[in-house]
């Protein structure tokens, strides 16, 4: 019998014009059980009814990623960073979709960064399972601070921040980032899911930093809005925006 939470999944990605495939709705029932009988012990997240987490966490995620590839139909597989993600949200689901119902055609692999410890626990759990439905690890977590974080493998193409706070901070942090991993040289970007009241920067926003040596490095910051939309039986308002860091002098 199919369960009262795969019957949203499937309408809901149906009125969202999303991909839905029997794995699909599985592998997020799997997600979505986890995500509410670990939520005492580990405080993931207010949203814990059936409806509430397919719109506000699964279709929401997964729509800001689906819009920034319609505006970028050519953009190779990226390697992404999600920046405070919190239970995994926006980066697992539009992960999950990728692989599944798009054949793994964006995206390398996903970072998840948060600074909550029993967070990041309960992402290495989801995780573990992931990797094994899926065949693969695609997955690192990270127990940091973005402004501290030191990443071993290659910086990300794309970094993503849902529900993370004003967003000028957020840009202090990826810039104080960017400087600590010597990616100073090239532009970096930041889909940023944003409400219907986008946060905009004043005119010629930058973001400075040091590097060890004492060397000043500075990035110019720049924003396009990419799609403003609703979604879901609710129609809830959603403005995604994505920032450039340009190098400068």
């Amino acid at each position: 019998m199919t369960s009262e939470l795969r019957k949203i999944i499937v309408l809901e990605f149906k009125r969202n014009n999303l991909v839905c495939v029997d794995k699909i709705g599985e592998i997020l029932e799997v997600y979505a059980d986890l995500l509410i009988s670990e939520n005492r012990k580990y405080n993931l997240t207010r949203i814990t009814t059936n409806q509430d987490i397919v719109d506000k966490h699964f279709i929401d995620s997964i729509l800001g990623f689906e819009k920034f590839k319609e505006k970028n139909p050519e953009t190779p597989p990226l390697v992404i960073m999600d920046i405070g993600t919190g239970a995994g949200f926006p980066g697992i689901p539009l992960l999950l979709y990728d692989q599944i119902c798009n054949n793994g055609k964006a995206i390398k692999e996903i970072h998840l960064v948060d600074s909550n410890k029993k967070k990041t626990e309960f992402l290495s759990l989801i995780a573990d399972i992931l990797t094994k439905s899926l065949g693969k690890n695609l997955i690192s977590v990270h127990n940091d601070r973005l402004e501290t974080l030191e990443l071993e493998e290659k910086i990300p193409d794309l970094f993503l921040s849902r529900a993370t706070g004003s967003i000028d901070k957020v840009l202090d942090h990826l810039a104080e980032f960017l400087i600590k991993n010597g990616q100073i040289h090239n532009t970096a970007f930041l889909l940023y899911y944003g409400g219907v009241n986008v946060q905009s920067l004043d005119e010629g926003y930058v973001c400075k930093g040091k590097m060890e040596s004492g060397r000043r490095v500075q990035f110019h910051v720049s924003m396009k809005i990419i799609a403003e939309f609703q979604f879901s039986i609710e129609n809830y308002s959603r403005a995604n925006v994505l920032y450039s860091l340009n190098p400068g002098t």
